[in-house]
């Protein structure tokens, strides 16, 4: 006969039923995670128990989790680092986490110190050696991983002078998970631009013949990126040069000013159903402030294509705006206090660097600096949401 503990014993365990989200499959746990709001909520789930966490971290799950929410903005890539978000930037949480579990400063890659972050995209960052133009590697940050990239083939990046920013290509498929494509172009010779093509799958860079020709003087602004190609501004016209990764084919398109705002400083980005739109910075010395003009391309019954202007958003007084970036769905603009000319010194100005999330046209500033330096936005799912990449 069993004993009055042990029978009081099966009565509790009896008591205790299995909660009913621990009955369903894990299946049916990642469709209801896939419809959580936000990307916390995620992250809060698979903190409840290990099987919602075994859930979560399946790389399946992961993948479709990556098509569902956009990666969110967590910082800049700066001279020598990432720069997390600060509050009360929405996303300070998710970048405080991102600095608590990666190194943002790379001293992982060998010769660390000596590494210039010049691109990031899908949690990878492209590094180039400070002195050795050209030198090229790829890490993760957050794995801690690294990859060195060969020399490009005959050397066209002796001279920084005579190039574009290298740049990484958007990941897409099952294999980019830990694959990824660097392109570089150069000026091979006065007047031409020539790409080359990195693979990580293949080793090995593609000395493409595709060239586009150029004024031998030209300038070009920092790339976006929209619907499949690469833009870049010249500077001082209303010209832009695109480059179609797929095809790796240059072409480029003219784009007239529009009521009345001009274009010496805007940026193309994706506007939705294969559309591209245009943002113009509009800085008035006349009434101190600072507008951002936001355009989209149409096409009418004819087949002709239309710029239409959209909305204009007042920016934050008391600063001159600059795109310092555009990536997915933000921007990041400069912002130099209007007085900055007035006789203030360098160390006595903080030089502000603004998000706008061009969709809400949502405006958080990210942090404050010192200088004026070169800035690209770096953005990552949170560490809880992370596989390694390289």
């Amino acid at each position: 006969m069993a004993s009055p503990e042990h029978r009081s014993a099966k009565r509790n365990e009896a008591a205790v039923p299995t909660p009913p989200l621990l009955l369903l499959s894990d299946d049916l746990l990642a469709e209801i995670f896939l419809r959580l709001p936000a990307l916390a909520d995620v992250g809060r789930a698979a903190t409840a128990c290990s099987a919602f966490r075994r859930v979560v971290a399946d790389r399946a799950f992961l993948r479709r989790l990556r098509s569902v929410h956009p990666s969110p903005l967590l910082g800049l890539l700066l001279f020598s680092s990432i720069h997390p978000a600060e509050p009360p930037h929405s996303n300070a949480p998710f970048a405080r986490a991102l600095q608590r579990a990666a190194d943002l400063s790379f001293s992982f890659v060998p010769s660390a110190g000596h590494w210039m972050p010049v691109d990031a995209r899908d949690g990878r960052v492209l590094l180039e050696h400070e002195v050795m133009c050209g030198y090229l590697a790829v890490c993760d940050p957050l794995s801690r991983r690294y990859r060195f990239l060969p020399q490009i083939p005959g050397r066209p990046a002796a001279q920084r002078r005579g190039r574009l920013e290298p740049f990484l290509l958007p990941a897409s498929g099952e294999e980019a998970e830990t694959s990824f494509r660097v392109v570089y172009v150069v000026h091979c010779k006065p007047g031409q631009l020539v790409a080359f093509v990195f693979s990580s799958a293949m080793g090995q860079w593609r000395n493409l013949t595709v060239d586009a020709s150029v004024q031998p003087s030209c300038e070009f602004s920092r790339s976006s990126y929209a619907c499949g190609c690469f833009y870049w501004k010249v500077t001082g016209t209303d010209n832009f040069l695109v480059l179609d990764p797929r095809s790796m084919v240059f072409s480029s398109i003219c784009i007239p000013s529009i009521h009345g705002y001009d274009q010496h400083d805007s940026v193309i980005v994706e506007a939705g159903e294969d559309s591209i739109g245009m943002f113009t910075l509009h800085n008035s010395f006349i009434s101190a402030a600072s507008y951002l003009v936001y355009t989209v391309r149409e096409m009418d019954h004819e087949g002709n294509s239309m710029w239409q202007f959209k909305r204009r958003v007042r920016l934050p007084s008391q600063y001159i705006f600059s795109f310092a970036d555009a990536m997915d769905r933000h921007l990041l603009l400069r912002g130099i206090p209007w007085n900055f000319h007035l006789g203030s010194s360098d160390d006595e100005v903080d030089i502000g660097y603004f998000s706008v999330e061009f969709r809400s046209m949502q405006i958080e500033k990210m942090c404050d600096l010192k200088h004026i330096i070169h800035a690209k936005l770096y953005t990552g799912f949170p560490p809880s949401l992370c596989v390694p990449s390289i």
